[in-house]
């Protein structure tokens, strides 16, 4: 629930995982209880933990080791995080700045929780509450976290140029890095598998290149691959038993074998190949531009967040100088 929670509010920042949290009070220098403060406003130690544990958890529902606390890496993401808070805080401040242009009014912000109840508990927001409620965070929190998601990307949009990629530039892209377009060949293969020669017999009497997907619906015993039509999709040499691998490579396109019989019973095998070829640029063009957009748009992004960390830099103190980021450690 919490990763579903945080793909539903991105944060804002690109590669942390974090969700609703980040939401204090105000106060001169670190207020008591708090991990850093962004001018007048305190990050809380409790939101900081609290941004720390939900990475905890999203790591133990997908099996990945966590540092442990105390450890450089441990402290790496707190520094992290932390740093995700406090950009929080920044585009609230910007947003606040630049005035009607970037505002969100009421409406948008509950428009945004409505999509996150409908789309990630069912639209029970009863379940919401209960998660608001377990996290430690209030309604009112959630509301500043949905407004400061929906501000960023207007003053992005503001502070950023229009980045556009052409199709004249996909055209120089592809001609200058043609080892990047180019299709390995690649052999599929589906199969029908039942427990006797005769049963395969009969059914190789019936079956046709056009027949094959029904039948292997009807006949074959792989649970795998029969609702799929007998597909087991593309097959690389070293993954299949040695008697059905032997057929299956040596098979032409759309070609149907004979019964093979292999550990698991009777096949009935056929093959679509398709030959490695040059992606001719007028097909890769759509692909170069959306990939060559998205890649600028990512640079222009880091480059407006790194910016605004460095003018807020005087701004923002820290209540534990080993979470003060990297480069300013110590100074």
């Amino acid at each position: 629930m919490l990763t579903r929670l945080r793909i539903a509010i991105p944060v804002i920042t690109a590669g942390a995982a974090l969700s609703l949290v980040g939401l204090g009070g105000c106060g001169g220098g670190v207020s008591d209880g708090g991990a850093a403060q962004v001018g007048t406003q305190t990050i809380s130690q409790v939101a900081l933990d609290s941004a720390v544990n939900q990475q905890k958890s999203a790591a133990e529902q997908q099996k990945q080791p966590f540092p442990e606390p105390g450890s450089d890496q441990y402290v790496a993401m707190q520094r992290q995080a932390l740093e995700s808070l406090i950009f929080q805080r920044i585009v609230g401040i910007e947003a606040k700045k630049c005035g009607a242009p970037c505002a969100v009014s009421p409406a948008m912000v509950a428009a945004g929780l409505k999509k996150i109840i409908t789309t990630n508990f069912s639209g029970n927001r009863a379940q919401f509450d209960d998660f608001l409620k377990t996290s430690g965070i209030t309604i009112a929190d959630a509301q500043r976290i949905v407004r400061t998601d929906l501000e960023q990307p207007k003053l992005l949009a503001r502070a950023t140029p229009s980045i556009a990629f052409t199709a004249a530039q996909a055209l120089a892209y592809c001609k200058a890095n043609p080892q990047e377009f180019k299709q390995a060949g690649s052999r599929e293969a589906s199969h029908i598998l039942v427990k006797t020669e005769a049963e395969a017999d009969r059914i190789r009497a019936m079956v046709t290149t056009s027949n094959f997907a029904a039948l292997a619906k009807q006949y074959s015993q792989d649970p795998g691959s029969k609702a799929h039509g007998g597909s087991l999709g593309a097959v690389t040499k070293g993954t299949l038993v040695p008697e059905f691998a032997k057929v299956a490579f040596s098979l032409p396109d759309a070609a149907i074998s004979q019964p093979v019989h292999t550990q698991f019973g009777w096949h009935i095998i056929t093959v679509k190949v398709t030959g490695a070829r040059d992606i001719p640029c007028s097909e890769a063009e759509k692909g170069i531009i959306t990939q060559q957009t998205q890649m600028r748009q990512g640079k222009a992004e880091a480059e407006w967040r790194q910016k605004l960390l460095t003018q807020y830099a005087p701004q923002i103190s820290y209540a534990d100088d080993s979470l003060k980021p990297a480069s300013t450690t110590g100074r």
